[in-house]
C-alpha cells in the first residue's frame, strides 16, 4: 500500500509534474481518485465515515456501496412512499456486517427504493495494489491533456488534440486505459458474487 506522501512524491517524478504544491498534488490525485471512484462505484479510497442510501429488495441480506467495511455505525429505514425527513427510524438490533459491505438481518429488510439508510466507515487507509499506481497515471494525465482544442490551424501549421472519441485504450485526461481498467475491476462492485 501507498501512503499519500508516497502517491505525491511520485506523480512529482513524473514528467514535468516536478513544480507540484502539494494542494496542486492532492487535487489531482483526488481528481483520479473520483475516477476510480466511477468506475468501481465505490469509494475504493481513502477512508472516510460517511452516510449512504440504499436501495433493497427485501430479504435477510443488503448490499452496501462499499468492499472495504470497517464499522456500521448506524442504520436506519423508513416507510415505502413516505420521503419526509423524520420518516426515518434508527434499527436498534438484529442486524450484523461484513468486511465486504453486506448487511445481515435477522428477518428481512424492508423492499423499496431508498428504503435503507446506514452510516458506515469505509475504504482503504491507502489505495490498495496497484491502484495507486493507477491514480498517479490519472493524475499525471488530467494534469496535461490538453483542454479545448480539437483542431486549430495556422498558416502551414495544424495542430489537433483528440481527448474523446479515440482509442479506447488512449487514457486521455481522466479517462481510463484498458490496462488501468483491469487493475480496477478487481474492486468494482459490479463484480462481487
Amino acid at each position: 500500500m501507498t501512503s499519500l506522501e508516497e502517491l505525491r512524491e511520485r506523480l512529482r517524478r513524473r514528467p514535468g509534474m516536478a513544480d507540484l504544491t502539494d494542494e496542486q498534488a492532492d487535487d489531482l490525485l483526488a481528481e483520479a481518485a473520483d475516477v476510480v471512484r466511477d468506475y468501481c462505484g465505490w469509494r475504493v479510497w481513502p477512508r472516510l465515515t460517511e452516510t449512504v442510501t440504499v436501495d433493497t429488495v427485501g430479504g435477510p441480506v443488503a448490499g452496501l456501496p462499499s468492499l472495504m467495511l470497517h464499522q456500521v455505525l448506524a442504520v436506519e429505514t423508513r416507510p415505502q412512499h413516505d420521503l419526509a425527513p423524520d420518516a426515518w427510524a434508527a434499527v436498534a438490533g438484529g442486524w450484523d456486517w461484513s468486511a465486504g459491505g453486506w448487511l445481515w438481518r435477522c428477518g428481512c429488510w424492508p423492499d423499496g427504493p431508498r428504503r435503507l439508510r446506514v452510516e458506515m466507515d469505509s475504504g482503504h487507509e491507502e489505495p490498495p495494489g496497484a491502484i495507486g499506481s493507477v491514480l498517479i497515471a490519472v493524475a499525471a494525465r488530467t494534469a496535461t491533456a490538453p483542454v479545448g482544442v480539437s483542431s486549430e490551424q495556422a498558416g502551414g501549421e495544424s495542430v489537433s488534440y483528440s481527448t474523446s472519441g479515440g482509442s479506447e485504450d488512449s487514457g486521455a485526461g481522466g479517462m481510463l486505459t484498458g490496462a488501468e481498467r483491469r487493475v480496477l475491476d478487481r474492486y468494482r462492485l459490479a463484480n462481487r458474487p
